[in-house]
């Protein structure tokens, strides 16, 4: 067996072994066994997976394969997402990148064939990678969201809710993304507060202008932070309590832009008196509150922002007596045909560089012109910086443009109102509580859901506009028009697709075969609803919430049981991982290792612009070489993050140390592996032969097992995780294997050195025995966390000398259960040995802090005389944990130490460990007693004196502290 533990050599070979062996499909491998189920959160297609989907991943295989090892019929479930904006996105960039085409000029469907290719190519990518993350998935039930049986059952979810009128059309405002060319649900606009410049495509800093409306005795100042939006004013609102403006209401301004058009000054509550100057321009079609101001006093709606190509559009509004319309020529094509405007509003726009060059004019382009129009008019007062909400495109960066367009809805109400029901009545659980209160939030407070996006990727709404403006939802044309009831008629269907949450919200059953009865979706209740829904809790609205309010609806049962949510994970300093930052860390190159340059070389399949790739290289460059750690190490980290918190560090030091873990580990089964090597015998029950430390440590697995399942019992795998790792070091490798290792012959090579150990007698045979099923047990326990690593080991373990039958692979292994260790429950002993375990990791620790030689003998002193006896018989195992020195039990209850002794008592302990020199002149040598205390002294005192080392605070403190407690032990030296 190596001596080093290589999971290069390891890893790969074992998972297609088990996929060859069907050992992650369903089966049922107990009379008593139940099913679970769970769905991977389907990853989208965009690119290769990174350190989330890792963490996903890892805390779902760790449920499954325990689940699996419970002998439940378990099935875990694949797929992935087209994300519709997102994959769009990628595509366009890379297209423009690679061939620099655009989506118009490359067409609808030359663009769908690409992004079909760029599917298939990052699905068959995100296989492998999942894969190396080790996740047992029954690849047999994959499933994309655009395959046509998942298709069929976004497009009958569509047509069940419009039928029943919960899916509705109207003409509402909505958050429109003039970057992507199409609207976004709430959940995908980001809430910036910034009062200064932020990067927004095409966007200036955020300043509030003051603008003047004038009417025929006095002016009326406005504070405004969208000048461009100016043409769409209707009216100026003021607070009916406000004493500056009471007297105004009722009354009309002149438009600032349009002598002609006159706003009436309305009284509303929404108005902030103390915001701005108390005044409100109300533009109903391109604000949220304006809108609902509008819809309160029936003001008219005017855009002035074209929605498909992101330029000023004012609909003919303008007066037709300003500009003659053969002015206007360049509008065609792009606009309904504008009457005319203000003739120095147009000698304006003639400036504009974008206006000229390609018949268009940006919105913030024409926030330059509405000023300087303003200006000569003498209608400006003035700006200043003000902190503004803005709202972001969490997609694109973009800001938002409210305005008013017919869309497609779902009515939430009803939904939402089953979706409390559930969570209150248990039939849905939070694993963690502290998430109840935002889900209440969201579902008593959100609006209707806005489903429709304009964009080519995705699933086409299945409705069909037919004669009398009606809307028909069917599965074809064909049936559209049967709907419809006349065959010879024209009709149209819907160039828009599906918001990607609809379709990703019908995955826990569309995945399982719905709206067909397949054998998994019809035997109820075998795996539908789901087990557990496990994701990451920035989706418990985007997805979790929606998944429950479709579910509920489409299937009459809650689609899951339980929620898990995780954190979102940051880079070690706390900043969210962004592709633009070059901190998202891809996890194959954490388990294969990945030099710097193939890193950097990396960054060119995200395609980012030439600032954010110059940053990416920057951050990527600082980071190093990654050395390879292996898919386990990398899981064990993963999975020791809590689950409690809204977000995690990542920090790689918890992989290397994980990798160390596990090389701790490895060492420990070379010695077990050792003491079968050089004889053959047969296995027996030799009970009789246990020592205390044999039984301690089985009371101690005993323990282990215990919480390990209760913990996972409660999803909480940190501290199940905790738990392992605590055995194997401090109980298994740290104490039990060293107090066994001077209970074997050693066996030498011919240069003799020790290369391994013997169990020749039948009490060695006893103790080999045990350690052997100790070892088996606890990799068993730990095989969900680290399935590569337990299974390699498991194999190469001589099982058949143990008691029981075992399968072919540890995957598919009994879990080890508390009814099955029972009889070695024994707190009592735990109690007591930990005792003695304190009193020689205080020894060690002083031995190797004072530089004590062999020449010194430690000395328990004990208070309880009946465990001198005990203590005194296995002194020879003792003697490994502290170092090798010799080594005296005493009973002693004195209140000072023997007089041949130096040291000090342990009040709180019945064991001290204090210290006896032997040979006086071959410890000293040539020094007095306190000469060698002074050189001692000097010599800890240069950790702190030395400037040249680079002592830590802590590391100071310790020392000090070690000085301190040097100066006592004057008074105990003799």
């Amino acid at each position: 067996m190596p001596k080093t533990y290589s999971p290069r050599f390891v890893e790969p070979a074992w998972y297609e072994w088990w996929e060859s062996r069907e050992l992650f499909k369903p089966q049922q491998r107990s009379n008593v066994a139940s099913t679970y189920s769970m769905v991977v959160p389907p990853p989208n297609v965009t690119g290769s997976l990174h350190l989330g989907h890792a963490l996903t991943s890892a805390i779902e295989d760790v449920i499954i394969r325990w689940q699996r090892m419970l002998g439940n019929e378990v099935v875990w479930i694949p797929g992935s997402d087209h994300a519709g904006i997102a994959t769009q996105m990628v595509v366009e960039r890379f297209i423009e990148n690679k061939y620099n085409l655009t989506r118009s000029e490359m067409g609808r469907e030359r663009f769908e064939e690409a992004i079909w290719d760029w599917r298939n190519l990052k699905g068959d990518q995100i296989i492998k990678q999942l894969r190396r993350l080790g996740s047992s998935l029954d690849w047999d039930r994959s499933t994309f969201t655009l395959n046509p049986s998942y298709s069929y059952a976004v497009n009958e979810a569509f047509i069940r809710l419009h039928k029943e009128g919960l899916i509705y059309r109207d003409s509402r405002m909505i958050n429109w993304c003039c970057h992507l060319g199409t609207s976004v649900s709430d959940l995908e606009v980001d809430r910036t507060e910034s009062e200064t410049p932020i990067k927004i495509p095409g966007a200036s800093k955020t300043q509030s202008f003051h603008i003047s409306y004038p009417d025929d005795v006095k002016e009326i100042i406005v504070g405004t932070t969208r000048l461009e939006t100016i043409p769409g004013d209707t009216a100026i609102a003021v607070n009916p309590s406000d004493p500056r403006y009471s007297h105004l209401i009722g009354r009309y301004v002149k438009h600032p832009l349009f002598d002609h058009k006159l706003l009436p000054i309305i009284a509303d509550d929404a108005v902030v008196m103390d915001k701005g100057t108390g005044a409100l321009k109300v533009t109903p079609a391109h604000s949220f509150l304006d809108f609902e101001i509008g819809k309160r006093h029936n003001l008219p709606h005017v855009s002035c922002i074209n929605r498909k190509v992101n330029t000023f559009n004012c609909q003919g509004y303008w007066p037709s007596d300003s500009v003659p319309l053969r002015h206007l020529k360049r509008w065609w094509g792009y606009f309904e045909p504008i009457e005319g405007l203000q003739k120095d509003m147009y000698d304006q726009m003639l400036k504009v560089e974008s206006w000229k060059n390609r018949n268009e004019i940006h919105r913030f382009d024409m926030r330059n012109v509405v000023l300087k129009y303003l200006y000569k008019k003498d209608l400006y007062r003035g700006s200043k910086n003000h902190q503004s909400t803005l709202r972001i495109c969490s997609r694109s960066g973009d800001l938002i443009e409210p305005m008013v367009s017919e869309q497609w809805f779902v009515r939430i109400e009803e939904l939402a109102d089953s979706a409390l029901k559930a969570v209150d009545d248990g039939r849905i659980k939070f694993v963690q509580d502290g998430y109840m209160k935002q889900w209440r939030h969201w579902l008593t407070t959100s609006g209707d859901w806005c489903i429709s996006r304009s964009l080519w990727w995705g699933h086409q709404i299945p409705v069909y506009l037919c004669r009398d403006n009606k809307w028909i939802s069917a599965h074809s044309e064909e049936a559209a028009r049967e709907q419809f009831g006349a065959y010879d008629i024209t009709i149209t269907r819907d160039t828009d697709v599906l918001d990607t949450w609809f379709s990703s919200a019908l995955f826990p059953f569309a995945a399982l075969g719905w709206p067909k009865q397949t054998p998994d979706f019809q035997r109820i209740p075998r795996f539908y609803p789901l087990n557990l829904m496990e994701t990451g809790n920035d989706l418990i609205f985007f997805w979790v919430a929606r998944m429950v309010m479709l579910g509920m609806k489409l299937t009459g049962k809650v689609p899951f049981r339980n929620i898990l949510l995780h954190p979102l994970i940051r880079d070690e300093v706390g900043r969210k991982m962004s592709k633009s930052l070059g901190n998202v860390i891809d996890p194959i190159h954490i388990i294969d290792g990945a030099s710097n340059q193939e890193r950097i070389e990396a960054l060119d399949d995200l395609y980012l612009d030439g600032n954010e790739k110059l940053s990416a290289m920057s951050t990527t460059a600082t980071a190093g070489n990654y050395q390879p750690l292996g898919c386990d190490s990398l899981r064990l980290a993963m999975c020791s993050y809590s689950t409690e918190s809204p977000h995690i560090n990542f920090n790689l030091t918890m992989v290397i140390e994980s990798r160390k873990f596990l090389q701790k580990i490895w060492n420990s089964a070379i010695f077990v592996l050792s003491l079968f090597t050089h004889d053959e015998f047969t296995a027996k029950q030799l009970t009789s032969y246990h020592r205390t430390v044999d039984k301690w440590v089985l009371a101690q697995l005993y323990e282990v097992v215990v919480s390990t399942n209760d913990h996972l019992s409660n999803h909480n795998l940190p501290a199940a995780l905790r738990g392992i790792q605590h055995f194997w070091k401090n109980h298994f490798c740290s104490v039990y294997v060293e107090f066994c290792k001077s209970c074997f012959s050693a066996v030498t090579n011919e240069n003799g050195d020790t290369v391994g150990y013997q169990a020749s007698t039948n009490q060695q045979l006893a103790f080999a025995l045990n350690i052997l099923y100790v070892t088996e047990t606890a990799l068993r326990l730990m095989s969900p966390f680290t399935p590569f690593f337990t299974e390699e080991l498991w194999q190469r373990l001589p099982k058949e000398y143990l008691n029981g039958e075992f399968p072919e692979s540890i995957t598919i292994a009994t879990y080890p259960q508390a009814k099955d260790f029972s009889q070695h429950e024994n707190r009592q002993l735990i109690e007591d040995f930990s005792v003695l375990l304190q009193a020689c990791q205080k020894a060690r620790s002083d031995i190797l802090t004072f530089q004590l030689s062999k020449q010194v003998q430690v000395v328990f002193l004990c208070r309880d005389a009946a465990a001198v006896e005990a203590l005194s018989s296995e002194a020879a195992d003792i003697r490994r944990l502290i170092l090798g020195n010799q080594l005296e039990v005493v009973h002693w209850d004195g209140d000072a130490i023997p007089d041949d002794c130096f040291g000090m008592l342990s009040p709180e302990s019945s064991i001290s460990a204090v210290y006896r020199i032997l040979d006086p002149k071959e410890f000293f040598g040539s020094n007095s007693k306190s000469e060698f205390r002074a050189n001692l002294g000097e010599s800890l005192k240069k950790l702190i004196k030395n400037p040249k080392r680079r002592t830590s605070t802590e590391k100071i403190a310790k020392v000090k502290e070690n000085i301190e407690t040097f100066e006592k032990w004057k008074f105990s030296w003799n």
